[in-house]
This record gives structure tokens, sequence and C-alpha cells, in this order.
């Protein structure tokens, strides 16, 4: 078994691990209720699209819930400097989501490696974020 040191992993190794958790996350909050596959796969695509990461990006470094270290706002600027160029899977993002999107994987990524339990504060304040998110958007819908 081969053992890493987070604090030598770059931010696109970081990210690429974030991006799996995350959507782990994702998928196990939209599973319940059950809903047609279609539906669900919907919603899953609309969460983990980079432009609303960035959307909870922005809003995670406003607040005051869930403060960030300095380390982890280290990480954030490392996942977000790591974006280099445009590549054929962006070609229809927002380069700066693209970039704020790479940069909370990047955290996401660091936090599940070397402190599961912040991760999991992480993603509760994901989770009632997409809650208010969702419920603000249902309110615009009526």
């Amino acid at each position: 078994k081969k053992s890493c040191n987070v604090n030598q992993m770059g931010g696109t190794d970081l990210a690429y691990i974030g991006d799996v958790v995350f959507e782990l996350f994702v998928r196990s909050q939209q599973v319940w209720p059950s809903q047609r596959t279609s539906d669900l796969q919907h919603n899953v695509v609309r969460l983990v699209r980079a432009e609303y990461q960035s959307h909870l990006l922005q809003h995670l470094k406003q607040s005051t819930s869930f403060c960030l270290s300095e380390k982890e706002a280290q990480i954030l600027a490392r996942g977000r400097n790591a974006v280099t160029g445009r590549s054929k899977n962006n070609r229809r993002t927002n380069p700066g989501a693209y970039q704020d999107s790479t940069a909370l994987e990047a955290l996401i990524g660091y936090l599940y490696i070397s402190d599961p339990a912040r991760c999991a504060e992480l993603f509760l304040w994901m989770k009632d974020k997409m809650s208010s998110d969702s419920q603000h958007k249902l309110k615009n819908l009526e």
C-alpha cells in the first residue's frame, strides 16, 4: 500500500479526488426521495456543474458558519492556480467558474484525505446551502 503526503499533492491531483468525492456526496443527497432516473441525473448534473460549484465557493468564502482556515485558503489557491488554458472538456464553461470549481474540488480532495471530520463539516454546510438554494428556487417559481 502506498501512502501519500497530501501536502505534496498538486492542485489537479487534489481536485481529481475531490471531484469524485463531491459527486458521490451530491448523488447520495439526491437519491432520496426516490425519483425517475432521468430526473435524478438532471439534478445531479445541475449540482456538479462548474457554475454551481463556483456559486458554492463564492458563498463559502463569505460564510460565517464555515470559516476557512489559512491552510484551506492556500489549498483553494493551489487548486485555482492549477487550471491553465481551456481543455476540450470545458469549452462550455466560463473560465472563472472552471477555476473556482477546480479550487473547490481541490479543497474537498484535501479534506477528504487529511481531515475527514472537517470534510464532513464542509459537506454539512454544502447540504444546508443546497437546500436553501433549492427552496429559494421553488419560491421564485410560484
